[in-house]
């Protein structure tokens, strides 16, 4: 299974600590059946049609200060149809004040806000009405984690990963608190790991130490531009995110695995997430 690095290291550059644990790199993979042959015989793994689900995703970001949420349903797990959006739905944000913040819909099941004064420290809660049925989830916002600085270093291809350039991502985590991450990479302004490959983790046993990632699931050349976005995430986003995990980790003829810890309420899939975040970028030079 594949997995970036944390490393806490201390050489002439720095002064950060060593040792090595495994961030949940996550893969998501769909796995709709499996056909296993042999000369003998076929088998045949069978999978139970499941009901349409709503699926929410929201993200509210503190720096742009901007709430999108997409709300679809899931078709037939054989269908061919692409998921439906939801159009016509009643979406809120709610400050922890009580102020109510409609929530306009743009299409496509797409609804936006901009310009929301939103503040670290506190909790929002989401609620998105869907005919009938009223879903629910809050979300905390906490202060961004500045990213010290970005590296890089060659290394050769293997098994898992092409030969090139990884990116190492240098941060000092704030002591007192348990901290939640999320990182987006970015080659050339092209965002490379929105859902295939998720990265998370969070800062246990590492609080109010100097860390440094070594992001190895995407590869770099010479004369690429790198941009890192690092999230700072509550839990409840950090666990959904991390129970992708087990989507990946399915043996043959083991049962379909729960959808990911959702914190919508009424059965609803997906997430809200309110974060904040920081970046910086780096050319690659040889």
């Amino acid at each position: 299974m594949p997995f970036a690095v944390v490393k806490l290291v201390r050489d002439e550059r720095d002064d950060f600590f060593e040792s090595m644990i495994r961030i949940k790199y996550i893969l998501f993979l769909m796995v709709p059946f499996l056909l296993l042959y042999s000369c003998e015989k076929v088998i045949d793994v069978d999978l139970n049609e499941a009901d349409p689900a709503v699926v929410i995703e929201g993200n509210l970001s503190y720096l742009e200060g901007e709430l999108e949420v997409n709300i679809s349903k899931t078709g037939s797990y054989f269908g061919t149809q692409p998921s439906e959006k939801v159009e016509n739905a009643e979406v809120f944000l709610e400050t922890a004040t009580g102020l109510r913040i409609n929530i306009e819909e743009k299409g496509q099941g797409v609804y936006k806000r901009k310009r929301l004064q939103v503040f670290p420290g506190e909790t929002y809660r989401l609620t998105a009405t869907v005919g009938e049925t009223q879903y629910t989830a809050v979300s905390t916002l906490y202060e961004r984690v500045q990213i010290d600085s970005l590296g890089y270093k060659y290394y050769g291809k293997n098994r898992f990963f092409d030969g090139g350039y990884h990116i190492l991502l240098y941060f000092s985590d704030p002591p007192d608190q348990k901290n939640y991450f999320r990182v987006r990479i970015f080659k050339n302004e092209k965002l490379l790991n929105e859902t295939s490959d998720i990265v998370v983790f969070d800062d246990s046993g590492l609080e109010g130490k100097g860390i440094q990632v070594r992001l190895q699931g995407q590869t770099f050349k010479a004369g690429d531009t790198a941009r890192v976005e690092m999230l700072a995430i509550d839990e409840n986003a950090w666990e959904y995110f991390t129970t992708f995990r087990e989507m990946a980790n399915i043996n043959p003829g083991s049962p379909a695995p729960a959808n990911p810890v959702s914190n919508f309420s009424n059965g609803a899939l997906g997430y809200f997430s309110a974060w904040s975040h920081d970046t910086k970028s780096i050319v690659i030079e040889p």
